[in-house]
C-alpha cells in the first residue's frame, strides 16, 4: 500500500543560514511546509546531510533554529526546478512546527504575494 503525506506548503523567500560540519552557508528558501523547506543553491549539500538551519518568516517575530536533514538535491541547471535541496526538519520544538504550520495556513489569506499550494510528499521508509 502507498501511504503518501500530503504537506501543504507556501511560496516564501527568506534567507536561511545553515552549517554543515564543516562550513556556515546562506541562501534562500523557495517554499515551507511544516515539514521542511527547498533552498535554492547552486550548490546543494549531499543527500543524507545533516544541517543545523536557522530563518525567520515574514510577519512571525520569531527566530527558527533547528536541525534537518538532506531528503532531495537537485544540481542541474536544466531542470525545471531550480538547482537546490529539500531539508527535512528532524530536530524541531514542537512549537516551532505549529508556529510553522500556522503561517502556512494563513499565507493565502493575510499575505497574496504568498503562493499556497498542497503537494505529495514521498514517505520516509526508513
Amino acid at each position: 500500500m502507498d501511504e503518501r503525506r500530503v504537506d501543504e506548503r507556501v511560496d516564501v523567500e527568506v534567507e536561511v543560514r545553515y552549517r554543515t560540519i564543516q562550513e556556515f552557508l546562506a541562501a534562500y528558501s523557495r517554499n515551507i511546509s511544516g515539514g521542511g523547506l527547498f533552498i535554492r543553491t547552486p550548490q546543494p549539500q549531499p543527500l543524507n546531510r545533516q544541517v543545523q538551519l536557522r530563518f525567520t518568516l515574514p510577519g512571525l517575530d520569531h527566530r527558527f533554529e533547528m536541525g534537518g536533514i538532506v531528503v532531495w538535491s537537485n544540481v542541474s541547471p536544466r531542470s525545471s526546478f531550480p538547482p537546490g535541496m529539500g531539508i527535512k526538519f528532524v530536530q524541531i520544538a514542537p512549537d516551532d512546527v505549529d508556529r510553522i504550520q500556522e503561517f502556512v495556513r494563513n499565507a493565502g489569506m493575510e499575505m497574496p504575494t504568498l503562493k499556497k499550494k498542497t503537494v505529495e510528499a514521498i514517505p520516509d521508509h526508513g
